[in-house]
């Protein structure tokens, strides 16, 4: 081939550019490139600012004016490469890439050896791809471009990311967003899961929140699965692949292991599973066929002696398969590792063909999957998940990806409210309207004048200090409960004076507040304005002990009757909502309701407020309603 020494002498413009040379020579001649009309560049070379380099960091900071400057656009620098695999065009350094099956899913990995890896292995289990990019620092594009390219792209139906960083967290959630609408579903494994440094002292919400259970709601409510490792996303990818949405959340599993059933169900309920419970008809049609003295009702555990009946088992998989309590279906499987296997591939793809719901195969222990057994699973038009734990997450991800899609997103209301209505009596009247009712309270600025507002609102009452430098108030001393007569109000006032001057002697008391005395179970209800993603918010039970407990749920605003019913229902402790040792049920309606309030409140007023908590919120028994004991807002 005629080469030639630089972009001037070419005689045709260039649309790619693959960079193999020094990163120290790269600027210039990406320089020359676009002046001669040079459209896009692959930058292989690392020392563009890692690791704190600065001679690097202004080598980068050349190439961003230059794309800004040129229209140029540039994948990398520091990455291996990208492939689209229909048209053949392979821009990797590896020859593991050659001979990759072209299919559905795009690839964008922030880290380009493991990139390489997870392509091959995940075309040995069975999917084919579309495009494929390492992305590596992503000066110029990034994984929101790679993610909105192939959303556009007629071929692809399924993104897998591997992500070390969001550099652009909006770009990111609008194509996430588009990404949803158009039924594509991403799959992410997030690196480094980290506390980020947020200004915890200010509330509870901000403590609790990390840069990781803020992306955990973001991709929650845009249908984003995450993985926790690799494997996972590739067995997750299977299950997606086959795209046959489940209308409900519920498995049927049949197999012929007890210890495999058992060890189903421990995985099953650690990640929230739901099973199906068969008809009483499904039931009888299913016992004649099992191993006698088994149980025909879900999970169905059918015997040893069905593996030897393969034909039978797969009777038993479509009469399953056809109870309308049952929203997917998991087969236990095997897949051959030669071709002389005896194996019946018919078993599962019978069952396929048989029902237009989810049907996958599960393998109790992970195999390395031959040629022989790939082959197979073609035939049985089924994919087989390689382990138990990767079974039910890669299942649970596709529920929570389906129940995204079919809810679509709520857009943000607009933040139209005023500052006033956030102020006194007023803010008063707002918190009322939206479900969240204070207790009869009353503002005293001496303590004298605190025993006698406690008078009038009526014994017992709770005292709390108002001071700018007790933020949290037990932790100095201000607050006391259960006072039963103005003299003891007056001298818990005084105490409570003392305790924080002795604390800080400089602090001022504004005064006290007195609030009549509730009781019921405490809970934590906070907003707080992330500031790469925006509004979330957590529901936790233990009210001012809810640090210690961490039981809490994070969703992004706006938050629906739905999402606040979900919310609880993911806590740990929500039985004790329920009926509970003697104690009747919660008033739950009322609880959903000021959750629902306080989010509308916050998004409306977000323009003013960085962080909005009510600690405790009080929920009294059914039709007692909910008390918003303290309500602190925290102003942007």
């Amino acid at each position: 081939h005629k080469v030639y020494p630089d972009f001037s002498s070419l005689p045709e413009q260039i649309d790619l550019a693959l960079t193999i040379i020094p990163a120290e020579f790269i600027p210039d001649v990406l320089r020359d490139g676009a002046s001669n009309g040079l459209k896009s560049a692959l930058i292989y070379a690392a020392r563009f600012g890692e690791g704190g380099d600065e001679v690097g960091a202004k080598r980068a900071e050349q190439i961003r004016d230059l794309c800004e400057e040129t229209g140029l656009v540039v994948c990398g620098p520091n990455c291996m490469g990208a492939m689209s695999f229909s048209a053949n065009l392979l821009f990797y350094p590896a020859t593991r890439i050659r001979g990759l099956p072209v299919g559905s899913t795009g690839v964008v990995f922030q880290s380009g050896g493991t990139f390489m890896f997870w392509l091959q292995r995940a075309a040995e289990r069975g999917l084919g791809f579309s495009y494929a990019v390492s992305s590596g620092n992503e000066l110029n594009l990034d994984l929101a471009d790679y993610i909105n390219f192939l959303v556009d792209d007629d071929d692809t139906k399924m993104i897998a990311c591997m992500v070390e960083g969001i550099r652009r967290p909006e770009a990111f959630v609008e194509a996430a967003r588009r990404a949803l609408e158009a039924k594509k579903p991403i799959v992410m494994i997030k690196v480094g899961r980290s506390d980020a440094g947020k200004e915890a002292a200010q509330s509870h919400t901000g403590a609790l929140a990390s840069d990781d259970t803020v992306l955990q709601a973001v991709c929650h409510q845009y249908g984003v699965i995450r993985c926790y490792s690799l494997d996972e996303m590739m067995e997750t990818c299977l299950v997606l692949n086959q795209r046959r949405w489940p209308k409900g959340p519920k498995i049927g599993m049949a197999g012929f292991s007890g210890g495999g059933k058992g060890l189903f169900l421990d995985y099953s309920a650690d990640e929230g599973a739901k099973m199906a419970h068969l008809s009483n008809e499904t039931v009888s049609l299913i016992d004649p066929i099992i191993d006698p003295g088994l149980s025909g009702q879900n999970p169905i555990d059918c015997g040893a002696g069905i593996a030897y009946r393969q034909q039978d088992y797969s009777v038993v998989c479509k009469h399953l398969a056809a109870d309308d309590d049952v929203d997917i279906i998991a087969m236990q499987g095997q897949l051959p590792t030669t071709a002389d296997d005896t194996t019946d591939a018919t078993i599962f793809s019978n069952v396929f063909d048989a029902t237009d719901k989810p049907v996958i195969a599960y393998v109790r222990v992970s195999q390395n999957v031959s040629p022989a057994g790939l082959e197979f699973q073609n035939k049985a038009k089924v994919p087989f998940i390689q382990g138990l734990p990767q079974t039910v997450r890669a299942l649970q991800g596709l529920i929570g990806y389906t129940a995204a899609m079919k809810k679509g997103v709520t857009p943000l209301p607009e933040a139209n409210g005023k500052k006033a209505d956030l102020e006194g009596k007023a803010f008063e009247a707002l918190l009322r309207q939206n479900g969240l009712t204070p207790p009869a309270n009353g503002f005293a600025k001496t303590a004298e004048e605190a025993g006698e507002e406690a008078s009038a609102i009526g014994f017992p009452v709770v005292l709390k200090i108002v001071s700018p430098q007790a933020s949290h108030k037990t932790e100095v001393g201000g607050v006391a409960l259960n006072l039963i007569d103005e003299a003891s109000v007056i001298e818990a006032a005084e105490e409570m004076k003392e305790k924080l001057n002795a604390v800080d002697a400089e602090a001022v008391v504004d005064g006290f507040l007195v609030q009549e005395m509730v009781s019921g179970t405490e809970v934590i209800v906070g907003v707080r304005e992330d500031p790469q993603f925006g509004p979330f918010m957590i529901v936790g039970l233990g009210g001012v002990l809810v640090e210690a407990v961490r039981d809490i749920a994070f969703r992004m605003l706006p938050v629906t009757d739905e999402d606040a019913r979900d919310m609880l229902n993911e806590l740990r402790g929500k039985s004790i909502l329920g009926k509970f040792r003697g104690a009747p049920p919660r008033d739950i309606d009322a609880l959903v309701g000021a959750i629902c309030g306080l989010s509308q409140i916050f998004a409306q007023h977000r323009k003013f407020l960085a962080d909005l908590e009510v600690n405790p919120l009080i929920v009294g028994a059914e039709g007692e309603g909910v008390r918003a004991v303290d309500v602190r807002p925290v102003w942007r």
